[in-house]
């Protein structure tokens, strides 16, 4: 059984200041220690997404509930890399 399934992702403009889930997933998801490890400090991950930036949204079904997510491309970037250990050309 699938936990994690995509439905849709999209990149639009932000119109609004809205609050990065990025951030929130990282923090909750990694340890400080883990996070010095691989030269990130808390101060220089986003909390929001700025007015006019281009951000990533997307809806999922994890663990038969939907979620959405509004994520900025610098945290999306962290949660690649450091927590599904993929690896970006």
């Amino acid at each position: 059984m699938k936990h994690f399934e995509l439905l849709k992702r999209t990149y639009p403009v932000s119109q609004i200041k809205r609050i990065c889930d990025g951030y929130d997933y990282i923090v909750s998801n990694s340890t400080k220690e883990e996070r010095k490890s691989w030269k990130i400090d808390d101060d220089d991950l986003q909390r929001e997404i700025d007015v006019g930036e281009k951000y990533i949204y997307q809806v999922a079904k994890m663990h038969r509930q939907f979620r959405n997510m509004c994520l900025c491309f610098s945290n999306y970037e962290i949660i690649r890399k450091y927590l599904h250990n993929f690896e970006d050309d």
